[in-house]
């Protein structure tokens, strides 16, 4: 304890002398004769106490907690102090990551004003920067556009599409039918509600109760009514227009396949016994086969419409073969066959009396709302349902 004591008054002493020696050394008044006193003695103490003994005598920590810490900081120059410190150098010394490590991400992001930020960049400069050829050049654009979807959005919304297109077309023609029927059943003094709604397997118990499909009625369902005579007709029309056009096609094509192996044939035209023989044949096997095999041909899946026995089951092949072969009945005599489609009970026509079928709405689970202005004259003008008993 007296050697720290004796090592600070030493210290205390030096200050006092290197304080009067910087007195100005010319000065020949009392400042100056003791600024030369005290470099001498300073001197002299050096000589006899060295300063490793002096510093090593020091007690640092007592020094330092009676040192004045804010007026040594007010003192300093911090920017001579800075202008001297070599950045470079700094860094170099600088271990980044414990840094790192120590830096508390989610605090600094909590503190960050994101919108002050935003506002201080230059979105033109930073776009300028961007060069956008090489970006492009980097995406991958089929991967995109299959991890985005965009063949199934198209496929999906081109589907949408036809089917609002059909369903618009089936209402319009069921409407047409309805409208057709009630004006036959009035002008014949007869209630609509009493023709029967359609087969006792499709419109029997827990099927439809009203005679006539209701187009106008948001929730209800067609399928397994009997069809009208305008749906059946358009039927007719599209399948003529279908196997026509495919005859033709095909035809023409074997016609040509014949010609370049060198076979010539000089009897088909259109008036000839081989053209007439070959289109009664395709006309009967196109109904026959999709009667047969689908209970309906391409034209009636259209419009929606499906072949059934007066039960409502399938039909079978031979009883297809019979109403395919009794078509043309219903169309002679100026069409008089077709009339039972529009004053019989079931709706049949000639041929589906010969052949025990008749035809029905098959639209599915898709319901006959028809938001059109004839849908609201049915609506205006219909008579009130009531469930058969």
């Amino acid at each position: 304890m007296h050697d720290a004591q004796r090592a600070v008054r030493t210290v205390v002493l030096l200050w006092v002398l290197v304080a009067l020696d910087g007195v100005a050394p010319g000065d020949s008044g009392v400042g100056g004769r003791l600024g030369r006193l005290a470099g001498s003695m300073r001197d002299r103490m050096l000589d006899v106490v060295g300063p490793d003994e002096i510093v090593e005598r020091l007690d640092v920590n007592a020094m330092l907690d009676r040192v004045d810490v804010a007026a040594v900081v007010d003192r300093v120059d911090i920017n001579r102090l800075l202008d001297r410190v070599d950045i470079n150098r700094l860094l170099d010394r600088v271990d980044i990551n414990p840094l790192l490590d120590r830096v508390d991400v989610d605090a600094l992001l909590d503190r960050a004003d994101v919108n002050r930020i935003l506002d201080r960049v230059d979105p033109d400069r930073l776009l300028a920067r961007v060069d956008v050829d090489a970006f492009m050049d980097r995406v991958d654009v089929e991967r995109l556009v299959q991890r985005a979807g965009i063949p199934e959005i198209v496929a999906e919304s081109t589907g949408s599409v036809a089917e609002s297109a059909l369903d618009l077309l089936r209402r319009q023609l069921l409407a047409l039918d309805v409208v057709l029927t009630r004006g036959a059943m009035r002008l014949r003094g007869r209630d609509d509600a009493s023709l029967p709604a359609g087969p006792t397997a499709l419109a029997g118990d827990g099927g439809p109760t009203h005679s006539m499909p209701v187009p106008y009625a948001p929730v209800n369902d067609v399928t397994g009514h009997y069809a009208g005579a305008v749906t059946r007709v358009a039927a007719h029309v599209m399948d003529m227009l279908i196997a026509g056009t495919v005859f033709t096609v095909a035809s023409g094509a074997l016609l040509s396949a014949l010609r370049t192996v060198g076979v010539a044939i000089d009897d088909f035209d259109r008036t000839g016994v081989l053209f007439i023989g070959s289109l009664v044949l395709w006309l009967f096997l196109y109904w026959w086969a999709g009667t047969a095999v689908a209970g309906r041909t391409p034209g009636m899946a259209i419009v929606g419409l499906r072949i059934v026995s007066r039960v409502g089951e399938p039909l079978s092949g031979g009883h297809a073969f019979v109403r395919v072969l009794t078509l043309p009945l219903s169309l002679v005599l100026l069409g008089l066959g077709l009339l039972g489609i529009v004053l019989d009970r079931e709706r049949r026509a000639l041929h589906d009396v010969v052949a025990g079928s008749t035809v029905v709405y098959d639209w599915g689970d898709r319901m006959a709302t028809m938001p059109t202005p004839l849908a609201r004259w049915l609506a205006q003008h219909a008579a009130p349902i009531s469930p058969e008993p």
